[in-house]
């Protein structure tokens, strides 16, 4: 990325200043000092940028679905991340990949809109029944 630019954006984030707004009320405005604007048309390609080493590494692990030869295993939009694993214990080696990755760039995930998906497999001779924690 050319270096002007990420100067006008240095400055152009290192500037925000934030209100909120609740029914007809309008906050005196405040900096914000990290993150990207909400519903911003930058906010997504900033994030995958951020985030972009952690997608990779999750990535090389080779755990996940396989569609032909191309494993799925991170999907990201927005500021959105879905892992995809065929068991529970490939899940949480994703989670642990994830874990630590996220902590070396310090991002936290809200756990309470954090979901856990569970399908059923055609065919259930191949199948563990029992699920360990995550």
């Amino acid at each position: 990325m050319n270096s002007k630019i990420v100067s006008i954006l240095a400055v152009w984030y290192n500037n925000q200043v934030c209100y909120v707004r609740w029914q007809n009320v309008v906050s005196s405005g405040f900096n914000m000092c990290n993150g990207t604007r909400q519903g911003g048309v930058l906010s997504s390609y900033l994030f995958t940028r951020y985030v972009r080493d952690l997608l990779r590494e999750v990535n090389n692990t080779g755990i996940g679905c396989f569609i032909g030869d191309q494993c799925i295993n991170i999907l990201a939009y927005a500021d959105d991340l879905v892992l995809i694993a065929p068991s529970w214990w490939a899940l949480q080696i994703l989670l642990n990949v994830v874990h630590e990755n996220s902590t070396l760039i310090d991002l936290s995930c809200n756990v309470s809109k954090t979901v856990c998906m569970t399908f059923t497999p055609k065919n259930r001779n191949r199948v563990i029944n029992t699920v360990s924690s995550i």
